[in-house]
């Protein structure tokens, strides 16, 4: 047996001595040990995560002299040689792209290979860590839904344990971000074939131990949030596992006041960073000395050994109604109160005219629920609300619920006559009413709207019905679905023509007079005769 050509023996030897405890190897091999002496230390590491650690040995820059190398020919993933002669040859698997992109562009590499062939083939593994994230609904798992503000959505992300064969190191993160109308509620769990991981609440420091950590940024109202949970030890954590055995996270976020009602919805993006190199050490940068594992979550120089699923996103969409006040020749009123009603719903933005409870504010409430600047005195007392509370005047508030299971909300409309309600979800009926009525006019009729959705990735597909019949269209210039609440003005008698009641009332009292003048003079008449 003999070395063979681009060995450098000597490099070799001090690699194994100072891999010695990974490899199993007893004791150190002497730096004049003869190429059989080396063999017969290597022919006892039968182990097959040890060898895997023997081919990095091996790899390792300075024991072999590139230049030496033989391709083997490629067929597919199978590759083939049937001029070697028997003997340990290092076998490296040179996939290329690696990284991300779609599916069909991307690979990982499989692990070198130390072994005798002869005329051997190989088969390539390059086999792509996958991520699908969806919405749970109900008992469905779908990629759009449709809710109202305050609403809670349930997110599912399902990938798979991955091949980890040769790795030393593997990462393993999810990076996850929530656009700005969602907000994450800290509910993450992660399961392996259904059986709970542990989480490690202190992150990546050290005090603690864990299955994975959850690093979660904090809301921001024009990014919204990232999350991102990382898998500490993943080789020892997979280990445990089979290939392809499922991964599942869980967690949920709530519909926000900062929710979109555009066809481009709220969406909700997940990807998987992993190792694609299994060559790679698994110790961090020398510091004092000392060989430092690596940290779980790949840093800025990690990018040529770590791949990335292509992006997977979902959607949730929500909705608003815009009432706009007018009389029936089309005119807009001000003055007119609406409240709208609906079951399940948690929160809805309004934009009109609201009055909030302030002791700095200007308004106060009378009893007709109208509001005026003007304060009460003794003797307009009677027609405002008890206790002299002072309120203020905004264009647009977050209203919430004010009973178990349904919303109550309330709000003038503005200077143009409308009021818009923000954040509807499908709901059988929502209820509008008129609470105060501009003067003059009589109280519309209560006003029904069903909503109702088909959702998917390009868009909500809303259908609007007003009072069970009429589809409504939505306003292209705002998203909204727009209602006109239409009052009728009081009529004076007689409505057209004629001399009025004055009149009637004026020849009623001259008549009435006239009769006293009468009587009185008949019962004198009566005296005198």
């Amino acid at each position: 047996m003999r070395w063979g050509d681009g060995v450098d023996y000597t490099k070799l030897i001090a690699a194994l001595n100072t891999h010695k405890a990974d490899l199993g190897i007893e004791a150190d091999i002497a730096a004049n040990a003869t190429v059989n002496d080396v063999a017969a230390v290597l022919t006892k590491i039968t182990d097959a995560a040890k060898v895997q650690k023997l081919a990095k040995v091996f790899n390792d820059t300075g024991v072999l002299n590139a230049g030496n190398k033989k391709e083997l020919t490629k067929n597919g993933n199978n590759y083939t040689n049937t001029e070697l002669a028997d003997g340990w040859y290092l076998v490296v698997d040179e996939s290329k792209p690696l990284g991300t992109g779609n599916d069909g562009n991307v690979k990982v590499k499989s692990a070198n290979l130390l072994q005798i062939v002869g005329n051997t083939e190989i088969n390539a593994k390059h086999s792509l860590p996958t991520l699908d994230k969806v919405i749970v609904d109900g008992e469905n798992e779908v990629d759009a839904n449709s809710a109202s503000i305050g609403d809670v959505v349930t997110y599912r992300i399902k990938t798979k344990v991955p091949d980890i064969t040769g790795y030393d190191k593997y990462f393993f993160v999810i990076n996850d971000t929530l656009s700005k109308g969602l907000t994450y509620n800290d509910s993450l769990s992660v399961k392996v074939n259904g059986t709970a991981l542990t989480l490690d609440d202190d992150g990546p420091v050290a005090t603690k131990s864990g299955n994975y950590y959850v690093a979660a940024s904090e809301y921001n109202a024009t990014t919204g949030t990232d999350i991102k949970v990382v898998f500490e030890n993943a080789v020892d954590l997979f280990s445990h596992y089979n290939v392809g055995d499922d991964i599942v996270l869980e967690y949920k976020a709530i519909l926000n006041e900062n929710a979109v009602i555009t066809d481009a919805g709220n969406p909700n993006t997940a990807s998987l960073t992993y190792s694609n190199d299994p060559n790679e050490d698994a110790k961090g940068t020398p510091a004092e000395g000392d060989n430092p594992p690596k940290p779980d979550e790949p840093g800025p120089d990690d990018g040529d050994v770590t791949g990335k699923t292509p992006d997977d996103f979902v959607k949730t969409y929500t909705t608003a109604v815009k009432i706009k006040k007018v009389d029936n020749h089309g005119t807009v009123l001000t003055g007119a109160m609406f409240r709208i009603t609906g079951e399940g719903v948690n929160k809805v933005v309004v934009a009109g005219e609201i009055f909030v409870e302030d002791a700095g504010g200007t308004y106060f409430k009378l009893k007709d629920g109208s509001y005026t600047t003007t304060a009460s005195t003794a003797d307009t007392a009677d027609k405002y609300e008890e206790g002299g509370k002072k309120y203020k005047k905004i264009t647009q508030s977050t209203i919430e619920k004010d009973t178990a299971n349904s919303v109550n909300v309330e709000a003038f409309v503005d200077s143009n006559g409308i009021v818009t309600f923000t954040g509807l979800g499908d709901c059988e009926k929502y209820t509008i009413e008129e609470i105060v009525v501009p003067e003059g006019y009589k109280k519309a009729a209560n006003v029904e709207i069903k909503i109702e959705s088909a959702p998917d990735l390009d868009g909500p597909n809303w259908t609007v019905t007003k009072d069970g019949s009429t589809t409504i269209d939505v306003d292209a210039s705002d998203n909204t679905y727009g209602v006109e609440v239409v009052n009728v003005q009081f009529s004076n008698l007689p409505s057209t023509g004629g001399i009025g009641t004055k009149l009637f009332y004026l020849f009623g009292g001259i008549l009435v007079a006239g009769s006293g003048v009468l009587l009185i003079t008949k019962k004198r008449m009566a005296k005198e005769n």
